[in-house]
C-alpha cells in the first residue's frame, strides 16, 4: 500500500473524517484529500504532526515505499543527521524543517531553468598544418576565423593550427589543433610552432635544434632564416568549436 492508501486506513481506524483530521493539522481537509490520492505530500513539519495525531510512526505509513527503495539503508552521515534532529526540540525541529523546505526549493527551481549559454570568442584557425613531420608551409595570410567556447585555454590563444603527421606522438597526433599563444620564443624543453626556411613545425625547443618525440624524426638545426610563432599550450577540443 501507498502512503495515502496508509494514511487513509488510518484515519478511518481512528473515526476521523477528513475535515476533521485537517483542522487538527491545521490544514483544509482537501489536503488530506490530495495526500490520501498521492496527488501531494505533506511537508516535513505536518507529516511529524500527523505521526502524532494518528498515533503511529513513519514505520507504519511508509513501510511500502521503504521496502520498494530500501531507504532504510542509511549512510554513516545521513545516520548522524537523524540524531542530532532527534535531539533537538520542536522549535529546533521546526527551523531545520524550514531550512531544508526552502532549499528543496531553491534546489528544484535551479534544476528547471534553462542550461547555462557559453560564451563564445573569435578564434583564428591556420588553413595550412603545421607539421609534425617534414615541414609545412605556415604562412601568415592562411587563416580563418571561427568561433569557440570561451574558457582559460582559448582567452589566452593567439591562434590554432592544426598537426599533419606523428613526430610528436605520443603526444600530439596527424589532426590535432594546437592552441598556440603568441611568444617570441620559448624555452628549452617547451613545445612551440617554428617557422625554418619557410616551412612550419611544432617541435621541442632544444639547444641549437628543433627536437621531435617520436624518435624516429632526426632534430631539424634552428638556422638564421628561423623564428618562433609560439608556445602551444593545449589541444582545441572539437565540441568547443561552434562553427
Amino acid at each position: 500500500m501507498s502512503f495515502g492508501t496508509r494514511l487513509r486506513e488510518r484515519r478511518e481506524a481512528l473515526g476521523l473524517k477528513q475535515g476533521e483530521l485537517g483542522k487538527l493539522l491545521g490544514i483544509t481537509g482537501s489536503a488530506i484529500g490530495n495526500y490520501e490520492n498521492g496527488i501531494s505530500s505533506p511537508k516535513a513539519d505536518v507529516l511529524y504532526q500527523v505521526f502524532d495525531v494518528l498515533k503511529c510512526d513513519a514505520n507504519y505509513l511508509f513501510q511500502d515505499e521503504m521496502q520498494e527503495l530500501e531507504i532504510e539503508r542509511f549512510s554513516v552521515p545521513e545516520i548522524g543527521l537523524i540524531k542530532k534532529y532527534r535531539a533537538l526540540d520542536q522549535y529546533g525541529q521546526n527551523t531545520v524543517n524550514a531550512v531544508l523546505d526552502a532549499e528543496l526549493n531553491r534546489c528544484t527551481e535551479q534544476k528547471q531553468r534553462p542550461s547555462h549559454t557559453v560564451n563564445l570568442i573569435p578564434f583564428l584557425r591556420s588553413l595550412q598544418p603545421v607539421s609534425a613531420g617534414t615541414g609545412a608551409y605556415l604562412g601568415p595570410e592562411e587563416f580563418e576565423t571561427i568561433f569557440v567556447e570561451e574558457n582559460e585555454l582559448t582567452r589566452r590563444a593567439s591562434f590554432g593550427v592544426p598537426v599533419r603527421g606523428d613526430s610528436m606522438e605520443p603526444l600530439y597526433h596527424d589532426g590535432d589543433i594546437l592552441v598556440v599563444e603568441g611568444a617570441e620564443d620559448v624555452n628549452i624543453g617547451e613545445i612551440g610552432v617554428f617557422t625554418v626556411n619557410g616551412d612550419g613545425y611544432v617541435k621541442k625547443r632544444g639547444d641549437g635544434v628543433l627536437i621531435s618525440l617520436n624518435p624516429d624524426y632526426a632534430p631539424i638545426p634552428i638556422t638564421g632564416d628561423s623564428w618562433c610563432n609560439g608556445k602551444v599550450i593545449g589541444l582545441l577540443a572539437p565540441e568547443w568549436v561552434k562553427e
